[in-house]
């Protein structure tokens, strides 16, 4: 695969930043450094899917080797603790997946695809019930404040 699965490992590695105080101005502003930083590596994910003969088996070979890439790095005999899961699970949710929907423009198909082959197999090898939305339907769940309060 011509995907580079150590800058999606990296993104976890930054996860206590990319989750501290996390309000709608930081999501927004976390998830244009997600942009810059693995940007490349989102692109080629899409790319090396869009372009195989076979997209299915493509996309279910990059998802069980990064959900397979996670629990190697993670887990000790194993098992990943709670908290660090959930944490992965929250970076998943909030960046992965809604900045994987987000800039497949054309490839709207493909990234769907992605997202949802990422998910089984996330679900599958780490133990996880997860799932996805789109970047707006996120950004848009957290509160507003009207006049200074929620």
């Amino acid at each position: 695969m011509n995907c580079d699965i150590e800058a999606v490992l990296e993104l976890f590695e930054d996860r206590e930043a990319y989750l501290r105080k996390l309000k709608k101005q930081t999501y927004e502003s976390n998830t244009e450094a997600c942009e810059g930083k693995y940007g490349t590596y989102m692109d080629n994910l899409i790319e090396s899917v869009d372009k195989s003969d076979d997209r299915t088996a493509t996309a279910d070979s990059l998802a069980l080797e990064l959900a397979s890439a996670v629990k190697d790095k993670y887990s000790k005999r194993g098992r990943i603790k709670s908290a660090l899961l959930m944490d992965l699970n929250f970076m998943m949710i909030y960046y992965f997946f809604p900045y994987l929907l987000k800039i497949a423009g054309e490839h709207a198909d493909t990234a769907s695809l992605i997202a949802e082959t990422v998910k089984k197999r996330w679900n599958e090898i780490l133990g996880c019930n997860i799932s996805y939305a789109p970047y707006e339907e996120i950004a848009a769940g957290f509160k507003k404040k009207l006049f200074g309060y929620f």
